[in-house]
Parts: C-alpha cells; sequence; structure tokens
C-alpha cells in the first residue's frame, strides 16, 4: 500500500472521539471527526482574570491519560487554586470532574463549547444546558451526518460578574467538585463509578511493571500521551516535541513562538516512536510517517518541521532506519518497511551525495541555503540563526564544546570539521538499510548500501581514531585532532566497527574512566576534564537520553552486558528521582547534580524523549534486537522487575 494512503489508513484509526487534540490547551477535549471542542476556562471576577488556555504553566502534575482519551487525568493550577481534573469518554459520551484540591477565594469554572478548525456546529442554550448540532460533511455523498450532543452540568450555574468568555458556556462556582456529562444521564455517582473503570481499564491494558519501572513507565506514557495532538492541517495524529513549544506566548532563545500548532523534529520523533511502539503501534508509525513526510524532493529528512514550514537548510540525524527497524522487530510488519524504505534510503544518499564538502570520504555538518522558491509553505518564517550555528543544529548537538574550534566555511556554508558522529550514524544508516533491503528483495539497493558502508567504516578507522588516546575524534580539515572528547566517540560501537584489539582501551580509559565519563551520573555529552564540561548548559556537559540510547545500543551489541547494566541502573534511578521531586520528563540532565529543568538551564521540563532512559530499561528484559534480528526475552535483572503488556506482534506478552 502506498504511503500516503497507509497514513490515512492509521489517522482513520486514532483520529476519532473525545481526546486532548488540541494544541492550545491541555483542559480542552476535541471531538473528531464532528470537531466541537469542550475546553476547561477560569475565571476569577474581582480580579478581572480569564485563563481559556492551560498550557504547561498552568499543570501542577500530569495523571494518566490513555491513547484513545477514554481516561484523562491532571491537577491544573490557576493563580494559587489547584483543581484535579478527571475525564472519561466512551464514543460520544463524555464525562468530567473537576475537584479542588486546593480552591482559591471567588474562582468560577466555565465548560466552554465552540466549533474548531473550520467545522459548522450550531451550539445553542436549553436552560442552564447547551446543545450542539454538528454538521460535517460526508465524501462523496451529498447528505450531512448531523450529531447532536447534550452538554449538562450536575452542580447549579453561577454566572460570574466577569465574564470575557466569548463563545456559548456553562459557569459554576469552584468551590465543591464540579460534574459534567455530555449525552449520557449518568448521575455523579455512576460519573465518579466510570471514571474509576476508565482509570483501571487503562492500567490494567496498558503496559506497566511494578517498583522503580513501573514509576518510570507511567511517567513515559504521560510524556507522550500528552503530548500527542491532531494536526488538522495534514489530517494526522503526531507528538510534538512538547506541546509547550507551540505555545504563542512562550518566551525562550529559540523563537518556538512562530512555529504554529505543532512542531516535530527528525531524531527526536524517531526516538518518539520506539517509546510509542510500547504503547500504541498506530501512534508509533503514526509519527515515523509524519517526519518522513516532511521530507524534500532531493531527499534530505529535515532537522525540523512545523506547521509553519520546514528547514530546508539543514537536515536530521540519521538513526530513523534504526528505530524504523526496530519496530519492525516487534511488530513484523512488512509493509511498514515497504512504506518507509524509500525514503529512508533517498535520505541515506542524498547525505553522502551532499555533506563531504571536502571530497575525502568523510562527512561534515552544514546549513546550505536554500534556493527561493514561491510556496511560503516551505520555508521556515522564524529568523534564521547565523551560520555556523545552523550548522551545529544539523548535528543535534547544537552547541556542543565539539564546535567551539570548527571553522565555518562561508562559501561551502559548512564546518571544516569531519564528524564522527554523522560517519558512525551512516554506517549503521547502512547496515539498517541492507536489512530492509534484503527483506524487500531489492538486491541491488542492497549491495549498494553494503559498498558505502564497508568503505566508510575504513575510512573512520583510519582517519578518525586517534591511536595515541585510544579514541574517536572529530578531525579539522587540516589534519589536526579536535580534542574535545564526546559520547559521540563510542557511536563506532553502536555502527559495530571498533577493532576487537582497542575495546578495552576505549572502554576501560575513557567510558568507564570517572575523570571523563562515569560517574554517578552518566554518561555526559562531552568528559569531564573538558573545559566546556563546567558550562552544564545543555549540550555541553550534561546527559542527554538519546545519546545514552545510541551508546547503549553499542554497548548492548559488543556484548558487554555488565556495562549496559550499570548504564541503564544508572539513567533509570535519574530519570525516576528527578520525576517523583519534579514531575519532570527533562530534555536534558545536570551531569553534576542529576537536576533537570533548572530555571538558569536550558531544559524544557515535558520532554518525552528523556523517557528513552526508560526504554532502555524495558530492553533490558524484551530486545527488539536490531543487531540479531530477533526478539529476546532476558531474565529480569535484581534491580529491576517483570513488565506487563508488552506489545510484540499482535499479541500482549508479561515479561519476566
Amino acid at each position: 500500500m502506498e504511503f500516503n494512503e497507509k497514513q490515512n489508513e492509521i489517522t482513520a484509526k486514532l483520529a476519532k472521539g473525545w481526546n486532548t487534540w488540541d494544541v492550545h490547551s491541555v483542559a480542552a477535549h476535541v471531538y473528531l471527526p464532528q470537531k466541537l471542542r469542550l475546553n476547561i476556562a477560569f475565571v476569577v471576577p474581582h480580579m478581572s482574570a480569564y485563563c481559556g488556555a492551560c498550557l504547561w504553566k498552568n499543570v501542577e502534575s500530569f495523571g494518566e491519560h490513555s491513547v484513545d482519551g477514554s481516561y484523562t487525568e491532571a491537577n491544573l493550577r490557576y493563580l494559587d487554586g489547584i483543581y484535579n481534573v478527571r475525564t472519561a469518554a466512551s464514543g460520544a459520551e463524555l464525562v468530567i470532574k473537576i475537584t479542588p484540591v486546593k480552591p482559591r477565594y471567588n474562582i468560577y469554572i466555565m465548560l466552554e463549547a465552540s466549533p474548531v478548525w473550520g467545522s459548522k456546529i450550531n451550539i445553542t442554550y436549553s436552560g442552564d444546558n447547551l446543545c450542539a448540532e454538528c454538521v460535517t460533511a460526508n465524501s462523496g455523498n451529498k447528505n450531512s451526518d448531523i450529531k447532536n450532543f447534550t452538554i449538562e452540568t450536575l452542580n447549579p450555574t453561577d454566572e460570574p460578574s466577569y465574564n470575557p468568555c466569548t463563545c456559548a458556556h456553562i459557569a459554576c462556582k469552584a468551590d465543591e467538585p464540579l460534574y459534567f456529562r455530555v449525552n449520557n444521564k449518568l448521575n455523579k455517582a455512576e460519573i465518579d463509578q466510570r471514571l474509576d473503570s476508565a482509570k483501571a481499564d487503562w492500567l490494567r491494558t496498558t503496559i506497566s511493571a511494578d517498583g522503580i519501572l513501573g514509576v518510570g513507565l507511567d511517567a513515559m506514557r504521560r510524556s507522550l500521551l500528552w503530548n500527542t495532538i491532531y494536526d488538522p492541517h495534514g489530517n494526522r495524529v503526531i507528538t510534538p516535541v512538547s506541546r509547550d513549544w507551540c505555545d504563542p506566548g512562550r518566551t525562550k532563545t529559540f523563537p518556538v513562538n512562530r512555529l504554529g500548532h505543532f512542531v516535530i523534529f527528525g531524531w527526536d520523533t524517531f526516538f518518539a516512536s520506539l517509546q510509542l511502539g510500547l504503547i500504541s503501534r498506530e501512534l508509533a508509525y503514526s509519527n515515523v510517517f509524519a517526519i518522513l513526510q516532511g521530507q524534500t524532493p532531493e531527499g534530505m529528512i529535515p532537522f525540523q518541521a512545523s506547521a509553519n514550514g520546514r528547514t530546508l537548510d539543514r537536515a536530521a540525524p540519521h538513526v530513523g532506519s534504526l528505530c524504523v527497524w526496530k519496530l519492525f522487530m516487534q511488530y513484523g510488519d512488512k509493509w511498514f518497511i515497504e512504506a518507509c524504505f524509500d525514503r529512508l534510503l533517498a535520505f541515506n544518499r542524498w547525505r553522502f551525495r551532499e555533506r563531504d564538502f571536502n571530497g575525502d570520504g568523510l562527512f561534515e555538518p552544514a546549513s546550505v541555503p536554500w534556493a527561493p522558491i514561491k510556496n511560503d509553505d516551505e520555508v521556515m518564517k522564524t529568523p534564521q540563526f547565523n551560520p555556523k550555528y545552523s550548522a551545529c543544529l544539523e548535528t543535534g548537538l547544537d552547541n556542543s564544546p565539539m564546535w567551539d574550534r570548527a571553522v565555518y566555511d562561508t562559501e561551502k556554508h559548512c564546518l571544516q570539521l569531519s564528524y564522527i558522529g554523522l560517519c558512525s550514524e551512516l554506517v549503521f544508516d547502512c547496515e539498517m538499510l541492507e536489512k530492509m533491503a534484503a527483506l524487500l528483495g531489492r538486491k541491488s539497493e542492497q549491495d549498494e548500501l553494503a559498498g558505502r558502508r564497508i568503505a566508510l567504516a575504513a575510512r573512520i578507522n583510519s582517519q578518525l581514531y586517534n591511536n595515541q588516546i585510544h579514541f574517536y575524534l572529530n578531525k579539522h580539515w587540516d589534519g589536526r585532532f579536535d580534542p574535545c572528547l564526546s559520547i559521540t566517540g563510542f557511536y563506532p560501537l553502536t555502527a559495530g566497527i571498533v577493532p576487537s584489539g582497542e575495546l578495552e582501551f576505549i572502554l576501560n580509559n575513557h567510558l568507564l574512566n570517572p575523570n571523563e565519563f562515569w560517574g554517578d551520573y552518566v554518561i555526559p555529552s562531552v568528559s569531564r576534564n573538558d573545559p566546556g564540561f563546567a558550562d552544564q548548559q545543555y549540550w555541553r556537559g550534561r546527559i542527554w537520553a538519546p545519546t545514552n540510547f545510541l551508546a547503549g545500543e553499542g554497548i548492548m551489541r559488543i556484548g558487554r552486558i555488565d556495562i549496559l547494566d550499570e548504564l541503564v541502573k544508572k539513567g533509570l534511578n535519574l530519570f525516576v528521582d528527578c520525576w517523583r521531586k519534579y514531575g519532570a520528563v527533562g530534555e536534558n540532565y545536570n551531569a553534576v547534580t542529576g537536576e533537570t529543568a533548572e530555571p538558569d538551564k536550558w531544559s524544557d521540563r515535558f520532554y518525552h524523549w528523556g523517557a528513552l532512559l526508560v526504554y532502555m530499561a524495558v530492553q533490558r528484559i524484551v530486545n527488539f534486537n536490531e543487531w540479531k534480528d530477533t526478539v529476546e526475552y532476558n531474565k529480569v535483572p535484581q534491580w529491576l522487575s517483570a513488565v506487563r503488556n508488552v506489545p510484540v506482534g499482535n499479541k500482549m506478552f508479561d515479561a519476566g
């Protein structure tokens, strides 16, 4: 089946019913396909205060969130008040309970009803309640499908003296638990029962565990599913890196307020798909398709795609084929490989063709200006960064000390630096694509990829391995090794190209050396004795789950399970500690203190790839091994617990 056809088929399975589809408020539920929006808003009349868009700053803590929206829970904060919001949905029915946790004086809650995304909905009052008549055109049918919704409260209504709400709404004083129901006649006790049952059903059927792994899985599910939204323009369900990055009022160094209603990044989204594979096959595939859909005609998968366009100057790191093949190991869907292969192959060919600027067979980060084009949607409407920094962004390791000494070539628009991380990624990218080509019977492409892989591996070992310190380093065009030791120096382990005689040097002298990469919190992005490590700012010395994952795949590949266990254990402890203390799934973590999302650091507090540290722990029990092309069921380490409801193929397994 063709790529777009498969994407539409998956969207049809996902984009239906009540869910938190609208990126602009975590307190909004939208019913698809009719596109009726119900939103919880707060009003404090004597302060002329109104909040109709609850975003990260309004979230005290996230509770459970099912894939299909059948259950959601969150504690929302407005001013100094905190309110627990629980919802349960079944078909067109919805129940909402809002309970004051920390009541605030004179606060009102409004349940707002409105059409969204161009829908045609007539909303009228019926006493204190609302009636919505939704009219949606059926494709190929002159008639219209009309769906009626009755929206009621079981509490006394009370219109505040100050009310800036501009749509139909139900207003209640928020000094007691509030109950709302849609298209049902449940009483308060029955609503409580439905909420409890919906939560129990979700937890009974989704991946879970006891102990520290269970806590980590709770956080992983919530960080992914609370970030999942509906993209009305592309008609797809996607998981932005963080809903907060789409907040038009947010201030950040990166001008995220100009990204529109979604933003996805190349390697972030591929890694999200891996985690989503533990929860929902359709959500995993939908996100893979979303980032592949942003591919340029030349074959480049962009560093970033958003509602306001793509970054046409720089590409994403090459992790897509590895993630896609691991998902194939998990689910066994050959059609998924058929749908993805040509796009991933085109990206591989593009990189070999476009990113070797000095012709030495190694590859450089770059930011190449695009030719003027007429379609404004194709261009990011955000101000461009300075050229050198844009080239650094192509690596995914934005401000790493690796780039401090790099010269930016203003004519070729690249760093005059052969990058070990990218070169290693391309080796295992070729390897994964070879496996896909073999599966599909594409012998010519398989041979093509094998040739590139073997030649590049030889060049890496002959040109980027420093025999004096026994480590892989970046190299400047003038022949100097760059002195910065980075976690990307372990990527050749992942690529499977390190000579056996060098393994112990790399592991003992560098990875396990507490003066460099080992310690209480591991693995930092650069060695602890690098001058940039002390900054602990973004990629300058902090711990990142995606690079830990890639390095961990290499450690697993060479069979050093003893080291892998320590890495995974330390990462899971770090993750869960921050989740328990702050409710944070960190974009990155402090390698000295173990903190995340500190006020003076660049680290989003609810960024889903942080939970790769949990995915790595699940892999110690059920591993979709891309190197051995098999599913491994391993003995549970003593520091972990058994895991329940792991989806493999068309079945769910309890393992351990």
